[in-house]
């Protein structure tokens, strides 16, 4: 990956998490703009770009299946978004960055798509923090922070085309588009699932059952990282 070109990075939207959006918006920005003292190369620049169904005119994934979110399928939309061009971060809304998010860039250049690789869980409840139905995956929670090498032949056959008609839908969460080999592997440390892992240093945190912006979800062993991000903010 050239440092010097821009990267991506889409945020999944969901209107009832909007705070989470935010925060999740500000963290990135905070711990991009503090590069580390002897780096060999310069501070990537990064282009937070919220992620909606709606500003996708090509977009139209109507087959009746459940989605929990309205970037459940939309995230892999990414390189057809960028014209199949570089590289691009998708993450979910619901994630905290405490460490640089553009250093993950180069964990997708020899491969399609780079991911936490989490072991297989079960979810400690059967509906998410908004009551929505919780999906059971052997590949659960793989694609909630996926680094995209767009110009991969094999993320071509992501096309609106395909994206709109394939199903099932779990599918393309289980990265059944890819052969094994194609797929890289994130350290888990950037992918800590609150409730689930536990970590003294992750360098982002995923509140994948629920964070402090839900009512309930205000005590979670992570949630004080959360609001203090949250703070600095309201500071801003």
């Amino acid at each position: 990956m050239s440092y010097s070109s821009t990267l991506p990075i889409y945020i999944g939207y969901e209107a009832r998490e909007h705070r989470a959006w935010e925060v999740c918006e500000y963290s990135i920005r905070y711990n991009n703009r503090e590069w580390l003292a002897g780096e060999p190369w310069p501070q990537p620049v990064i282009d937070i770009i919220k992620l909606r169904s709606q500003d996708i005119p090509e977009y139209d994934r109507n087959l009746g299946e459940p989605q929990s979110t309205d970037f459940t399928f939309t995230r892999f939309w990414v390189p057809y978004l960028t014209g199949f061009k570089g590289k691009a971060i998708f993450v979910d809304c619901d994630f905290l960055f405490l460490d640089d998010i553009a250093k993950l860039g180069s964990y997708a250049d020899d491969h399609a798509v780079a991911v936490v690789q989490h072991p297989p869980y079960q979810p400690h409840t059967d509906v998410k923090m908004d009551g929505v139905a919780q999906h059971r995956s052997y590949r659960k929670n793989w694609a909630s922070l996926m680094v995209f090498n767009c110009e991969h032949p094999s993320n071509r056959m992501l096309t609106p085309e395909y994206l709109n008609t394939h199903k099932p839908g779990l599918d393309f969460h289980h990265l059944s588009w890819l052969k094994d080999e194609e797929i890289n592997s994130i350290p888990l440390d950037w992918n800590c699932l609150d409730g689930y892992y536990h970590m003294e240093e992750p360098r982002a945190i995923h509140y994948t059952d629920g964070g402090p912006w839900f009512d309930g979800y205000k005590q979670t062993r992570y949630s004080q990282q959360w609001l203090k991000y949250e703070d600095w903010l309201k500071d801003e």
